[in-house]
């Protein structure tokens, strides 16, 4: 399972592209250990950032969503 499977994700993305002028570029991931975690980022046209990054433990997934503005980024 990936932040994709999650009943809210394009529900999350839809209104984030909404909020911040569509999209621009495409969405970027990655993961590691073996699938238990990762991140996705889409990118809007304001030059905001919506990042999720997500682990698995056994049954349970926990997701974090971080809405990163223009310029803050490393």
């Amino acid at each position: 399972m990936t932040e994709e499977d999650s009943p809210d994700h394009d529900e999350r993305i839809k209104d984030f592209l909404a909020r911040h002028g569509g999209p621009k570029g495409n969405p970027n991931h990655g993961d590691g250990a073996g699938g238990l975690r990762g991140w996705s980022e889409v990118y809007a046209a304001d030059g905001f950032v919506l990042r999720c990054d997500w682990s698995r433990s056994g049954d349970h997934e926990d997701r974090k969503y971080y809405e990163i503005p223009p310029g803050t980024r490393q």
